[in-house]
């Protein structure tokens, strides 16, 4: 398990990873990692003549400050997803498409310490990133990274969800159907309509389909102009599921 503390400064937050030697940080520099070891969480002391506090890191945090490479699915789609997929009560999950893991991260979180994540992603340099980001995860003894091109012709595996973040998932719902539990939930998130009907259009037999977009609209905080930030968040993606259960 990782032993990272959040190190918070007025302007700035890192994790720092207690395992490490020394530590390098942008604004502050290079120290002996040892110099933090004292320190009580949430009390302030100084470091390089920064005023610090160190805190236990939440998943936003990590999600905060993991590396990114490709696009990362943002906490407004991750928390649905998450939910809907049943992935605090489920054994085994499927993620296709890792991308830089902040998905990963926040299911891992969610099935520790029992159920398990499979994450399938092909890409040499976006694995480079991802593997680094689940180092940083205290839940990452919860994942299986599987570094191989996911296709119709994978070995089946038995999981209670099933998640894809690739362009055409539909090639797979046979796939899904063979390897899901009865009442299990395959799910696609998509960033084109065009994409949401390929898909639909291979849901026949599937029950309880829903399609959802997740719309966020942030506020400025600030005592003195309380209103909707200028620019707002508006599409992402758009997340698709269906149930499997066969009636017939």
């Amino acid at each position: 398990m990782s032993n990272l503390k959040l190190l918070f400064t007025a302007n700035h937050k890192y994790l720092v990873n207690f395992d490490d030697e020394f530590t390098d940080l942008k604004h502050i520099g290079r120290f002996k990692t040892n110099v933090l070891h004292n320190q009580e969480e949430g009390v302030s002391f100084q470091l390089a003549n920064h005023t610090c506090m160190l805190l236990k890191p939440t998943l936003q945090d990590l999600e905060d400050l993991i590396e990114r490479g490709p696009q990362i699915i943002i906490p407004k789609d991750i928390a649905w997803i998450s939910y809907r997929l049943g992935a605090s009560s489920s054994e085994h999950i499927v993620e296709v498409g890792g991308g830089s893991g902040a998905l990963t991260l926040a299911l891992a979180q969610s099935l520790a310490p029992n159920g398990k994540l499979t994450v399938f992603e092909q890409s040499k340099k976006h694995l480079k990133i991802l593997n680094k980001n689940i180092e940083k995860s205290p839940y990452k003894d919860s994942i299986i990274l599987v570094n191989e091109e996911f296709t119709s012709d994978t070995p089946t595996l038995k999981c209670d969800a099933l998640f894809f973040d690739s362009p055409q998932p539909w090639n797979f719902v046979s796939w899904a159907k063979k390897s899901l539990v009865p009442g299990g939930l395959i799910m696609a998130y998509l960033p084109t309509t065009n994409q949401v009907l390929e898909f639909l259009n291979h849901l026949d037999g599937w029950q309880e389909i829903e399609l959802v977009e997740n719309i966020q609209r942030d506020w400025k905080a600030d005592k003195n102009a309380l209103r909707p930030k200028n620019v707002s968040l508006g599409h992402t993606g758009f997340i698709v599921n269906a149930r499997n259960i066969d009636l017939h």
